[in-house]
């Protein structure tokens, strides 16, 4: 199986972006996957300062198999980011794993997305596949899986 590159979109969330960062990293296939990060430019000048420290955050990335950025001069806008940034991935590699800086993932989160884009590749019923998780109440007794936390 050829692993899907991960594209992460970015503007102005230091916090949420390490976070994002933090979990991704240790998915056991992160170390064999390609992260391409997009930062968009700054709306204004009072946002130079936040845009410097993303991108001087993300230059200390490591634990991937590469890492891509994609710093824009102006700001593009969340749609423009994605449309041109999805676009130019998918015609390289034909698929793609999608984030934007304020998602918490799950540590199989990229077997589950990669063994999804596989299982449906040659599907023409399905459009994309999604790791969003409700969060469903279970029982305590279900799976011994009342210890988690909800």
């Amino acid at each position: 199986m050829q692993l899907s590159p991960i594209v992460l979109f970015t503007y102005k969330r230091l916090g949420t972006l390490k976070k994002t960062i933090a979990a991704l990293s240790v998915n056991s296939l992160a170390a064999s996957s390609d992260l391409i990060v997009y930062s968009d430019g700054s709306k204004s000048s009072n946002d130079d300062v936040i845009i410097a420290e993303i991108r001087g955050y993300l230059k200390t990335i490591t634990g991937f198999k590469t890492i891509t950025i994609h710093e824009s001069p102006t700001n593009k806008g969340l749609a423009n980011s994605i449309i041109g940034g999805v676009t130019d991935v998918i015609e390289q590699y034909g698929k793609v794993i999608v984030l934007e800086d304020d998602l918490i993932v799950s540590q199989n989160f990229l077997a589950f997305m990669n063994e999804a884009l596989d299982f449906y590749e040659q599907n023409n019923e399905v459009f994309s596949v999604s790791g969003y998780g409700l969060k469903v109440a279970l029982p305590k007794n279900v799976l011994g899986l009342g210890d988690l936390e909800r």
